[in-house]
């Protein structure tokens, strides 16, 4: 008859032995694939911070790729209501004095009164001229007002007029507005009637009938005593590279436009490059370092794209870029580099380069594709976009992941396999020894039995 339950015919605690036995084996496999997952999570996080300390020194790469903002301009205006105004790298330091005598507007005019908007006017046309440009539209004896309006503004030859209802006390009418300022801008409107078709448009367009209501003029403004005519209150080019807003006129009232180097401004901006490049070799040092005294490494400790990349930066920034035909280099400006990698400004020298060379500055970072910033840009994106160097290094990493989870499930499988074999093995063994254990007693209780047999 075949044992139940384990461990009945030997004494033998099978359950616990075939545990120590498989657990010999399964545990340092097991702890080696912990090892190997922590690892690879370990570096798929720093390889995700490293990508963020790139994109962030990218962003500050973005701001001196554009020259215009190392080249800034100060704009002061006072506290006038006639004028606003912008520099760009072009405009000159400076001061002038600016007279407002006339706002540019655009040309008006509106047709005679109806009682309503929904007032229909006749059956014709209405003609425009803006400009030199004319274009008509056709008007049916059912079009209201409002109807008139829409046709206008939606033609297909529109040549620069916007119609509307305006409802006041008098009534309800058509006002026709030139979209551009300027009195080569101002139009004519007239309407033409359909034969038998009566007088409406024509009497609502016509002669007396039509009013101007704004006329389109010209800007007149005084620029250091020198008069300007401008079709728009947007002047650009009166000064090389200003542009002035128009928003009040007073022809006695003079105020002062002042330009200047906003200093401060390129100051932040080569501060700002500075900060960030040093924040990402912190970053990148500390994702690779080595501490000796606790005897640990880094999750990117040797590398080879760490390293590459921190060999192309200090390889970058300590290249000299042709300006002009002039050879400049960060130290020139008042940027060094110490034995570690990092950055530190000299203030007083970096003044003296924005004050005697901006043109150096702006040059040494923002020519295009030999400039510090695009340089460094370039190189840093090949790491940084989608498919670039970093997202094939994680790609690796989910690779190694999916392996390694494969090896664990086969693994778990063969140890499943092995309790399975040593559990049935030692049944096996112990229904053999009960056996054994039978038969012993068995033959013990005959030899006992027999005659002469004493008992103790």
């Amino acid at each position: 008859m075949a044992l139940t339950a384990t461990g009945i015919g030997s004494g033998l605690d099978i359950n616990n032995i075939v545990k120590v036995l498989v657990d010999a084996e399964k545990l340092p496999k097991e702890a080696s694939f912990n090892k190997t997952e922590d690892d690879i999570k370990a570096k798929v996080s720093a390889i995700g911070k490293l990508k963020s300390a790139l994109s962030s020194f990218q962003d500050a790469l973005a701001i001196l790729q554009d020259g215009k903002n190392l080249n800034q301009r100060q704009v002061s205006t006072g506290d006038n209501p006639y004028f606003t105004a912008t520099a760009d790298k072009f405009a000159q330091s400076g001061t002038y004095s600016i007279k407002v005598e006339q706002l540019a507007s655009a040309h008006k005019v509106g047709g005679a009164f109806t009682t309503a908007p929904t007032s229909t006017v006749g059956e014709g046309s209405l003609d425009f001229d803006v400009a030199g440009k004319q274009f008509s539209v056709d008007i049916l004896a059912t079009d209201d007002l409002t109807a008139i309006a829409s046709k206008i503004n939606s033609a297909s030859d529109n040549a620069g007029v916007t119609a509307s209802v305006v409802n006041t006390n008098g009534g309800s009418r058509l006002v026709f507005s030139s979209n551009e300022t300027g009195l080569a801008n101002a139009m004519t409107v007239s309407g033409t009637d359909a034969v038998g078709g009566g007088t409406g448009l024509a009497d609502m367009f016509n002669g007396a009938n039509q009013t101007e209501l704004q006329p389109g003029l010209d800007a007149i403004v005084y620029i250091d005593n020198q008069r300007l005519d401008s079709a728009s209150n947007t002047i650009d080019g009166a000064i090389t590279g200003v542009s002035i807003e128009l928003t009040e006129a007073d022809v006695d009232k003079t105020s002062t436009l002042s330009i200047s180097l906003d200093k401060t401004a390129v100051k932040d901006s080569v501060q700002g490059f500075v900060d960030s490049y040093n924040s990402l070799m912190t970053e990148i040092n500390k994702l690779s370092a080595y501490d000796a005294d606790k005897k640990t490494a880094a999750a990117l400790q040797g590398d080879s794209m760490v390293r590459s990349i921190e060999s192309q930066l200090r390889s970058m920034v300590s290249n000299r870029v042709d300006v002009e035909g002039e050879s400049i280099a960060l130290y020139d400006i008042g940027i060094s580099i110490d034995r570690y990698g990092k950055m530190s400004v000299d203030s007083a020298k970096l003044d003296e380069s924005i004050a005697t060379n901006m043109g150096g500055i702006e040059g040494l970072f923002a020519t295009e594709d030999t400039g510090l910033a695009n340089q460094l840009d370039s190189m840093v994106e090949n790491y940084v976009k989608a498919g670039g160097l970093i997202d094939s290094r994680k790609n690796s990493y989910t690779s190694q992941q999916q392996r390694l989870e494969d090896q664990k499930e086969a693994f778990a499988r063969k140890m499943e396999q092995l309790q399975a074999r040593l559990t049935k093995q030692f049944n096996a063994m112990d229904l053999v020894v009960g056996q054994l254990n039978a038969q012993g007693a068995g033959i013990l209780d005959r030899l006992n039995s027999l005659p002469g047999v004493i008992k103790s």
